[in-house]
């Protein structure tokens, strides 16, 4: 698939960060994008910024979290310009590091809320265009914690978030494979990244605010990875994703660096299956 001027893309959480660097590049391919996201001002903005280098851009006020708002834009985009060509499903939220079994149901609940639910939400709203379209492709962002466990700890909801997202993708690729194979999946598991997730809290709503946890974040050790991760510019992301989109790639690791923890996932788990 080559992206090019007249096509359409939709970006959740994409005022900021991985997301708003995607808006950038699909626009400066001739793209009408869609932005979708949860803070209005960041988006007003970000609309703003992109209209005025002459592309065709709209925002929209969503909680991805909440099927029928992720329905009603797929239903707007559709009838307004008449197809979707590229869904990236990309908001994101991560919570203060703690143990497990201290993160509270309210963590649990709004990190999958937005993590999971949001993927499969969009997943479950724009699909069914581009499966009736026969061409098109759907970009999930997880993260290398769903390719791998993070040294130390402390994320244990974030990860199960991103493991879900890359097995959701998985499964999607291989059903799109048969229901309609001119439509592409890529999981996106970017390691780090300059952005705002870690102040995701101002997003928050107030019904899923948690308590104080026991263990305060910063008594928790370190994430000892063995190894530098160097952070990876969002912008050269959204040119990896294009790449990916273009190519047809499966997978979309931001920076060689974090190969290593994946692999030392997988090894350990055929170490364990070879008994």
């Amino acid at each position: 698939m080559r992206l090019e001027t007249g096509q359409v893309a939709v970006v959740t959480g994409a005022a900021s960060g991985i997301g708003r660097a995607m808006v950038d590049a699909f626009a400066a391919r001739g793209l009408v994008v869609v932005l979708a996201d949860v803070e209005r001002d960041a988006l007003d903005g970000a609309v703003a910024e992109v209209s005025a280098t002459g592309a065709t851009v709209e925002g929209h006020v969503v909680d991805v979290g909440t099927p029928d708002r992720l329905e009603a834009l797929a239903d707007h985009v559709f009838s307004t310009y008449g197809r979707v060509d590229v869904v990236c499903n990309n908001a994101g939220v991560v919570t203060s590091r703690r143990p497990v079994w201290e993160q509270s149901f309210a963590d649990l609940e709004w990190t999958t809320r937005v993590n999971f639910y949001g993927v499969v939400n969009g997943i479950r709203a724009f699909v069914p265009y581009l499966v009736r379209a026969g061409r098109g492709h759907v970009v999930n962002t997880a993260s290398i914690a769903g390719l791998a466990t993070i040294p130390g700890g402390g994320n244990g909801v974030y990860s199960a978030t991103k493991h879900a997202v890359v097995g959701l993708s998985e499964t999607l690729a291989v059903e799109l494979a048969r229901a309609a194979p001119e439509v592409g999946v890529t999981v996106l598991c970017p390691g780090p990244v300059p952005s705002r997730i870690h102040d995701a809290a101002r997003n928050r709503p107030a019904s899923l605010v948690a308590d104080p946890p026991a263990t305060a974040p910063d008594a928790l050790p370190k994430p000892d990875f063995g190894l530098e991760l160097r952070k990876v510019p969002a912008e050269v992301v959204a040119e990896q994703v294009v790449e990916a989109i273009e190519s047809r790639r499966a997978y979309v690791v931001t920076a060689p660096d974090t190969v290593p923890l994946a692999k030392a996932r997988v090894d350990a788990l055929l170490s364990a299956l070879a008994g």
